[in-house]
């Protein structure tokens, strides 16, 4: 268990990274939000991001996840590149939002309206473009980042193409909590610019709905996983459910009994259970409470739509951590 709470933590701050980052770059392309939003932001998730990659270095290195003997090896070391160009392309398009002075909905309101007035004004200035162009390149290395991570836990599903759609659920999973988490701040955001349109916070919060329908329709398609990740792969072995019974005993010098070698581990909930408590939580409740945000968002009622997020919020990483948690360890 403590072997797989690394990997755990891991994966969740690499889809909360790229994911965060990802939607905080198509709001500035819908260049909707305030100037301010988008560079205090970009920093935040500029540390959260190189945090991961020091994570990542200590605690899920290549010979660390080669220890696992169901990983995809082949992948392995392929997962630091990626996630080190997603952070070092984070800081020209987080330097070139603090050049552009005209950034977010702010200057797109003086552009309209000195056009309006027959003034001459640039489409695109160079500092947008290089900014926009740098967003991409983010991005477009994000995903690269979160396809190797997928690749190197495919073969923990039990079909072919449970794999496929284990590579897919990483992907949903890294927009709905990121889509969540930069919703919620930008529900924050309102309540001292309540006049800013609802678009962008509809916009996150309809993100968010989709990435987590998907995830409850991959979660259905993947499959139970098929093996524990820090059990030695044995050829023609199978992972069953087996009736707690105790074969033998040992007794230590104090006459303190051990539990033998290979002797199941009885828990308060079947991992079956476990299971459908982790679909209420990560699946049922976000979109319920997600709903209600975005219908509350259309009624420019932002203080309670922002009070649901911190729920959806709430539920997304707890039922996250539980799905990888019951994935890694196999059920």
């Amino acid at each position: 268990m403590l072997q797989t709470l690394p990997l755990v933590l891991y994966i969740l701050m690499v889809e909360v990274s790229i994911g965060s980052m990802s939607v905080l770059v198509f709001l500035d392309w819908r260049n909707e939000v305030k100037r301010g939003f988008l560079v205090s932001y970009a920093f935040i998730y500029l540390f959260l991001t190189g945090l991961t990659y020091l994570f990542q270095q200590n605690f899920a290195t290549q010979s660390l996840l080669d220890s696992f003997a169901p990983l995809d090896k082949t992948w392995t070391g392929a997962q630091s590149l990626p996630l080190l160009l997603f952070f070092l392309l984070m800081i020209p398009y987080t330097i070139f939002l603090l050049l552009d002075k005209s950034a977010g909905i702010d200057g797109k309101v003086e552009r309209e309206k000195a056009a309006a007035q027959g003034e001459a004004v640039a489409r695109v200035s160079v500092v947008r473009l290089l900014r926009l162009i740098s967003g991409i390149a983010t991005v477009v290395a994000g995903l690269a980042t979160l396809f190797v991570l997928a690749m190197i836990f495919r073969p923990l599903a039990s079909t072919i193409f449970g794999g496929v759609f284990t590579v897919a659920s990483f992907f949903a999973a890294a927009f709905a909590l990121g889509g969540v988490m930069t919703a919620m701040w930008l529900g924050h955001w309102y309540l001292v610019t309540p006049a800013l349109s609802e678009r962008p916070l509809l916009f996150a919060t309809t993100i968010v709905l989709v990435a987590v329908f998907a995830q409850l329709i991959f979660s259905f398609l993947i499959g139970p996983g098929t093996s524990f990740v820090n059990q030695p792969a044995t050829s023609g072995s199978v992972a069953t459910a087996a009736t707690p019974t105790i074969t033998a005993t040992t007794t230590t010098q104090q006459g303190a009994q051990v539990k033998p070698k290979g002797a199941p581990v009885v828990t308060p909930l079947s991992t079956y259970t476990i299971g459908w408590i982790r679909i209420l939580v990560s699946f049922v409740m976000p979109l319920v409470l997600g709903g209600l945000a975005w219908k509350l968002v259309r009624d420019r009622s932002f203080q309670s739509a922002t009070g649901m997020l911190y729920l959806v919020v709430v539920c997304s990483l707890a039922g996250e951590a539980m799905a990888r948690g019951l994935f890694l360890m196999g059920h």
